[in-house]
């Protein structure tokens, strides 16, 4: 297996490697970029135009501008077809693999790491390191990577590379023995269910799930030093629903609206019996630890760089340029594993809190709304450059990469709109250039720019609300439309929505949980007391 991983990794790298210098010589070429010019131009003008006879003409030119862009990439090999039969070629002549379906799978890689560079936002292609472990991937069910039952054991083994693997399922795991068993009924009684859906679909009715295995993978995974194999089948249908051990259901579906504004680092929803304001990815109190061990843990691995290499560092401790062999002990390379080992437990964590939390939120209501965010422009480093008027030093420019780093927004994002649409649900985004939850104040009625260092909103008459609740708040009180808030729905709900709000905060003051970001203090005697 390790031998079929290596190559498999020398066959990707190598295919991106030739994929990307075909792309530089391509952008390379006058025709390119005068195609590229008239391309950006003609995109601008079908913004800004607003005659509907001229905007068809721009179209019309955009889509054969876009016609020149495939013959350029045909003509420079920057294509799948090009990827696919690279491979092969590395393949019969290079390597021992018998399985072409595996090299298929890894030149898909290496493509659609190529369109990311052509299509997308990056920069430059990302290739495996030799300790980065490669899935393998069959793109047939019955090829590669084959899922077997056997009737008289009951029990599963995985065929790949003539080789075979029992499937090892744990005991008082329902999800996956209810799974396994749709994949067996669907063996015996296949063509009766697509009969089935047949009908269905020619009625207008929902299709059923058939549960039929479409390709399989073997993902490698190093847990606790040692490589683990775990098999993905990938099936047509919806997933099983959970259930406890006795049988139960483990989640229920509510119904109703919800509101959430997501921070970067917290959380805050309103619903109408509900108020909820806490940290992301916090699912126990080693949250904090974990992050706490990979700081250190960083720190000293740069303190032993430094020391082992002096000499690639000058007076102000900024790394030299130039080409470098760096010297690294064994305690190093040590460290290494333990702060890997810190980074798969921190993700898991939250991955686990990110789930548990979105199933928190379908558990409430039906209706999930949100404002739209763009969470990879929060991540770039500020464009200004500003000088501090106390110090006269220049203010850094970074904004929120760790933080998204640490607590994954996104990742929260794409779990809620994947998990209330999959169980009849909606996610809602208000556009926030429209919808200014954070400046707007429904007694007066309009908005006002707010520094973001103020966490609390004042109302007129004196009433101080935390910010992230209040902006929840005016998004559970949206219109239909999704552009502002309802007025009226504001003045109807607040009074117990207030009630709600600060029992949340009261909470969190008794319990002295610390909410990133949130403006909510606690007595610093009692933190003292608590310490000692």
């Amino acid at each position: 297996m390790h031998r079929i991983g290596k190559q498999l990794r020398l066959i990707r790298n190598t295919v991106l490697g030739e994929l990307y210098k075909n792309y530089k010589q391509m952008i390379r070429t006058k025709e390119y970029k005068r195609t590229l010019k008239s391309y950006r131009l003609i995109s601008d003008k079908i913004e800004k135009e607003k005659d509907s006879k001229i905007i068809k003409q721009l179209k019309k030119t955009k889509k054969e501008l876009n016609e020149n862009f495939e013959k350029l990439r045909n003509l420079h090999r920057v294509t799948f077809d090009f990827a696919r039969k690279y491979g092969e070629n590395i393949r019969e002549t290079t390597f021992t693999l018998p399985d072409a379906v595996t090299v298929l799978s890894v030149c898909e890689m290496a493509w659609h790491s190529m369109e990311n560079i052509l299509f997308g936002d990056s920069k430059k292609p990302n290739f495996y390191k030799q300790t980065d472990l490669i899935t393998f991937q069959g793109k047939q069910a019955d090829r590669c990577i084959i899922l077997k039952h056997n009737e008289k054991e009951e029990s599963f083994h995985i065929s790949f590379n003539n080789m075979k693997f029992p499937l090892i399922v744990k005991k008082d795991d329902l999800f996956i023995q209810e799974t396994l068993s749709h994949i067996v009924y669907y063996i015996k009684n296949g063509e009766e269910m697509d009969k089935q859906n047949v009908e269905r679909n020619q009625t207008g009715l929902p299709l059923l799930s058939t549960y039929r295995i479409r390709n399989n993978r073997i993902v490698r995974k190093k847990i606790r030093g040692k490589i683990r194999y775990f098999v993905q089948i990938v099936l047509e249908g919806f997933p099983v629903v959970k259930r406890r051990k006795e049988g139960s259901f483990r989640h229920h579906y509510g119904m109703g609206r919800v509101a959430g504004d997501i921070g970067t680092q917290s959380l805050a929803v309103v619903t109408k019996d509900q108020v909820i304001l806490k940290n992301l990815a916090e699912r126990s109190e080693n949250t904090f630890s974990y992050e706490r061990k990979i700081y250190l843990l960083q720190r000293y691995l740069d303190r032993s760089r430094r020391t082992m290499n002096p000499h690639y560092f000058d007076e102000k401790g900024r790394i030299k340029k130039g080409k470098k062999e760096w010297k690294i002990s064994k305690r190093y390379l040590k460290t290494q594993e333990k702060l890997r080992e810190l980074h798969r437990k921190a993700a898991e964590s939250r991955k686990y809190a990110h789930n548990e939390e979105v199933n928190r939120l379908r558990s409430m209501g039906d209706e999930l709304i949100i404002e739209q965010m763009n969470i990879k422009s929060l991540q770039k480093k500020a464009k200004e450059v500003t000088v501090n008027e106390k110090t006269g030093k220049f203010n850094r420019r970074k904004r929120f990469g760790k933080s998204i780093g640490k607590r994954s927004p996104g990742y929260f994002i794409q779990q809620a709109k994947y998990r209330f649409e999959i169980t009849g649900g909606t996610v809602k985004e208000v556009n926030t250039w429209t919808f200014k939850a954070s400046q707007y104040d429904h007694v007066l009625n309009n908005t006002s720019k707010k520094q973001l260092s103020k966490r609390w909103h004042l109302l007129p008459n004196g009433i101080r609300i935390q910010r992230d609740l209040y902006s929840a708040f005016l998004i559970y009180c949206t219109e239909n439309e999704l552009q502002k808030p309802n007025k009226q729905n504001c003045d109807t709900f607040f009074n117990h929505f207030l009630m709600m709000h600060n029992q949340c905060i009261e909470e969190i003051k008794q319990n002295r949980k610390l909410v990133m970001n949130s403006g909510i203090k606690f007595n610093k005697e009692k933190t003292a007391e608590k310490a000692v």
